[in-house]
């Protein structure tokens, strides 16, 4: 009986210690460069939240390989400066791979970084080609060089009479610099005839002189390329001074709180993206998504109502992609970070098409393509839906 009861004694002691062990493995660490300040503020809660829902769900269900998911997110500002610095303390801090940072501007100085230091980043938001570098820097978002074409062929189909357009944008940041060379290699494919490229900074206040100008011009259209504060100013200023002609923006004002926000030339602005807010556009799984996304995101002070799912659901793919390379390669919270970037990198590079909320095939330049259409704002919902051609 004494033999028993220790034997049965070392076995019970045995398993706990393995149950013990599995519970007790460290996280992985993901890190997240998100604007959690700044006039940028909306688009970074926007996507926090998505990311946080994916990684939630996730580490409720148990985890990674038995290891919970640990995101150290930092305010990046949306400034380069502060996003390169942020990454580097990232790395130091062990993270496996990093999610973001979200502004063209921003992923232009941190993708080169990315490849130099060996860690995996994944962006999901930034406009300007050509500035994702393979192996470590993917980026599953559409650039403008793929968007802007099938936004300005839609804008056409629909406003077959407007033949003279000017271009404008903040010049200053990467994608609204590259959104308006996109804007103007589209409209001569498309034989629009562009009478002037009028540009400003992301910091302007007075965009009176912008909008004298353009008027000046006498264009049939606008297209515009810059965040949504900017874009909401010169909106304003645009129609006091009686410039009531349809504008088409790139997807800088697609995220956040843009249709919700935006009062003057409400009807006539229109923007490219690859989601809407409309219910019956949707799938089932990006129904379900969108309905326990506004739940927590209408808890949000920070974001106006009602809430814009639309681009949202990039950011909630891009941490699901990550996450089911760390469950194909078998990586815990043991694996050294090195070994785990690695196997991210090689897991990130071999995927050619996925499917989540967005069907996303990537391409050899390591961007992923998704279709885009032209969409407007509903002004009964004060939300995007697809533009009727």
């Amino acid at each position: 009986m004494k033999l028993l009861f220790t034997a049965a004694l070392a076995l019970a002691t045995g398993l706990a210690s393995f149950g013990a062990s599995a519970a007790d493995k460290p996280p992985i660490k993901v890190g997240v460069l998100l604007p959690e300040s700044g006039f940028m503020r909306p688009n970074g809660e926007t996507y926090r939240i998505a990311i946080e829902m994916a990684v939630d769900e996730v580490n409720k269900a148990g985890g990674v390989n038995g290891s919970q998911i640990q995101l150290v997110l930092s305010d990046d500002q949306g400034k380069p400066t502060e996003a390169v610095l942020l990454f580097r303390r990232h790395v130091s801090e062990g993270v496996v791979a990093e999610l973001g940072p979200i502004s063209g501007t921003a992923w232009e100085s941190v993708a080169p970084l990315a490849n130099a230091m060996k860690v995996p980043a994944l962006n999901y938001t930034a406009l300007k080609p050509g500035i994702s570098k393979k192996p470590y820097a993917l980026r599953i978002h559409p650039n403008d060089g793929m968007m802007v074409p099938e936004g300005v062929q839609e804008f056409v189909k629909k406003f077959p009479k407007v033949k003279n357009v000017v271009i404008t944008g903040d010049a200053k940041e990467a994608s609204g610099a590259s959104g308006m060379k996109e804007f103007a290699t589209a409209a001569k494919k498309l034989n629009l005839n562009v009478v002037d490229t009028v540009s400003f900074e992301t910091r302007t206040t007075d965009y009176s002189p912008v909008a004298i100008k353009i008027k000046g011009l006498n264009p049939d259209a606008v297209f515009i390329s810059s965040f949504s504060p900017n874009a909401l100013a010169l909106l304003k200023e645009l129609d006091v001074q009686g410039v009531k002609v349809p504008v088409l923006a790139n997807a800088l004002i697609w995220a956040g709180s843009f249709p919700q926000t935006v009062t003057a030339g409400a009807d006539r602005i229109y923007s490219i993206g690859f989601a809407t807010d409309e219910v019956s556009a949707m799938t089932p799984a990006y129904k379900d998504f969108a309905k326990r996304y506004v739940a927590s995101a209408e808890k949000n002070a920070d974001l106006v109502k009602p809430i814009n799912v639309s681009n949202s659901s990039i950011a909630y793919d891009a941490a699901k992609m990550l996450i089911g390379v760390l469950q194909e390669k078998k990586i815990d919270g043991t694996t050294s970070p090195a070994e785990a970037r690695k196997q991210i990198t090689e897991g990130l590079n071999a995927i050619h098409k996925w499917s989540g909320l967005n069907s996303v095939t990537m391409q050899d330049n390591g961007d992923g393509y998704i279709k885009s259409h032209m969409i407007e704002i509903d002004p009964a919902t004060k939300s995007w839906r697809y533009s009727k051609l």
